[in-house]
This record gives C-alpha cells, structure tokens and sequence, in this order.
C-alpha cells in the first residue's frame, strides 16, 4: 500500500484543493524531499489566477515551486546527496546538450524540465535537477532564507543582464517581493545606487530600509521622470528595471534612462499585450533594450552563497507563515492587489 500525503492540486483556473495523493514513487536518480518550507510567488499567483502556466504546468498538477527541506529517500545511483541533508531543490534543469545549453543560455534550453509540487509534506527532485540544480543548505541557512533561492538567482540574472556596475544608478519601477530583491542585491551585492519607484508609502519605506538611496510615489498623475533626471544630475538612470509587468511601465522605463543606458523589461505582461518605444529616441539616445526569463544553475549557486552571507534574509521579503491547508485562503489574499510580501507556507 503506497503512502499518502497531503498536497495542494490545482485543476484550473483559481481551482485549488488541498487533499491526499499518494507519496511520489523515485525513479533512479530522483530525491525524495520532505518539504520544510515553501514561498508564495508572483508567479503561482498568476498560474492560480489563470489556471495554467503553458511552459511550466498544466493541471491537474501538484502546485508550489520555491522550497527547501530534508532529504528523506535516494534513487539508485545518487552521488552526493544522502538521507537526512538539508537541501534547496531549483524548480528546473537545463539538457546541457542543446544549442543554447551550449551558447551558455541554459535557461532557454530546449528542453527545459520543470518541477512543482512544493506545497506538499514531499516532493519528488527528478535525477536531472538533483544531478545539475540541487544544493546542500549549510548550517547556519534557515529553510525559509534557502527557499528564496530560486526567485533571487532570477533577480541575479536581470541585474546580469544589464551589466550594472558599482556606483551605477539603478531605478527600479515595482516594489513587490521581486522589486524589492532588485533594490537589496543591486544595493548590497553590486554597489549601486538605487532609486525605488512604487505605488504605496509601506513600499517606499520597505525599500529605503533595504538600501534605496531615493524613493518615488508614483500614483496616478505623479512626475516620475523629473526626480530620477534630478537624482542624476540631469541624466537619467544608467539602469531601469520594469519589475511589474505593464505596458505603460515598459514604456515609463524607456523615459527614465540616459542615453546609452540600459533597460530590463524584467517584469512579464499579459501575452496579448503590445509595446510602442519611441523609436527617435532609442535610436539617438543608444537605448539598449533587453528582457530576462528563468534563471541558470550558475546563478541558483550565486544565489545561495548570497544568502548563505546574510546578504539577504527571508524576513525582509516574508511577512506571513501559514499551514498549507490554508492555502487557497492565501491565494486570494495575495490576488487582491499587487505588492503583498511572501508567505511561508508550511506543511
């Protein structure tokens, strides 16, 4: 008789049960893991919100994708993992062995595998993410700081992507957890100067405690333009990120740069949603435009010698812990506006 767990399944749009299924069965590589913490995510909110991911779940499917816990069974085969470590599990793996696997853009491998099923007592690590994407948690990591791994080693490659420098000037429009990671690493890891662009005043004095040297309100109607352009001496941002995810905001971004600056359009729009740039000014003002999706087992270690530092804890990025069988209670909480902090949820 198989064993059973409890598991959150989602079956479609803002469809979400907590029940029991059956532990999952190892194949040769794979880690059993039992789950000790588990993160809301932006990202899940909008999967709950539409039902569906296309790339990276499609339902019914074991939800929840940011986690750490304790390895509990090993498939045959498995080198260096061992029953009772604590690990943190990516939520994918790159082939290795596809175009872009070898022009070092792992995160758009062909075939990317992804995993789910964190909001869970177990989970299931297949062989190829235990094998390319699974780390050891040292010691002194609590489960939630490891956890938040996954989206900072995704903040990581945005701010790659830029090729911001120290004493740079950042502006990063969207302070919701992910805004919020932009404004302490590219304060605390790279040296730059941040400016912090939000819709709430808690926002605001969140990331002035995270390290933002300046801080902008930007409600319906606000000049956002003319206090980044004073903060810079007339310039502009060297850098902008777009962690929210609207068109408008993409084309705000363009407006706050200097020329030869660089924006990351960082934040995912709706799929059926278009952007129109100014082309005069992308042209003579050298705008360099760029996106980031995913991120690389590079990063996830960079991540976690970034936590592993104290650089950045959970406790400025969660403000809740819940039980997973409250769940579906904090799905709908976390849809009723942007900007909520993470939950913790734990099973």
């Amino acid at each position: 008789m198989n064993q059973q767990m409890t598991a959150a399944v989602l079956y479609g749009k803002e469809r979400l049960q907590i029940e029991s299924v059956e532990v999952p069965q190892l194949q040769r590589g794979d880690v059993l893991v039992r789950v000790r913490a588990a993160l809301t995510c932006g990202t899940d909110v909008k999967v709950f919100r539409r039902g569906y991911h296309a790339r990276m779940i499609v339902p019914p499917a074991l939800f929840g994708h940011e986690l750490a816990g304790d390895v509990v069974a090993v498939g045959g085969g498995v080198l260096g993992f061992k029953v009772g470590q604590r690990v943190v599990a990516a939520n994918s793996a790159p082939c290795g062995d596809c175009f872009y696997c070898r022009k070092s853009q792992e995160n758009l491998c062909e075939d990317l595998l992804f995993n789910n099923g964190a909001y869970a007592e177990y989970i299931r690590i297949p062989a190829r993410i235990v094998e390319k994407n699974m780390y050891e948690v040292p010691a002194h990591v609590s489960y939630q700081d490891a956890a938040l791994v996954e989206p900072l080693a995704c903040v990581l490659r945005g701010l790659e992507e830029t090729g911001l420098q120290a004493g740079d000037t950042v502006a990063v429009i969207g302070l919701g957890p992910i805004g919020m990671m932009f404004v302490r690493l590219a304060k605390a890891v790279y040296g730059a100067r941040v400016i912090a662009i939000g819709r709430r005043k808690p926002q605001l004095e969140r990331a002035k405690k995270l390290g933002a040297d300046e801080t902008i309100l930007n409600v319906d109607g606000a000049d956002v333009e003319g206090p980044v352009r004073k903060f810079t001496e007339g310039r502009g941002a060297d850098v902008v990120i777009e962690a929210v995810g609207l068109p408008e905001l993409w084309q705000l971004a363009i407006q706050l740069l200097r020329r030869g600056g660089v924006v990351n359009f960082f934040g995912g729009c709706p799929s059926d949603t278009q952007v129109s740039l100014d082309t005069s000014l992308l042209h003579y003002s050298e705008l360099t435009c760029k996106a980031s999706f995913h991120h690389t087992p590079a990063l996830v270690r960079k991540a976690l010698e970034v936590v592993s530092r104290g650089c950045v804890t959970a406790k400025d990025f969660v403000n809740r812990v819940e039980p997973l069988t409250n769940l579906l209670e904090v799905m709908q909480h976390l849809m009723s506006h942007n900007g909520h902090l993470k939950t913790a949820i734990i099973p």
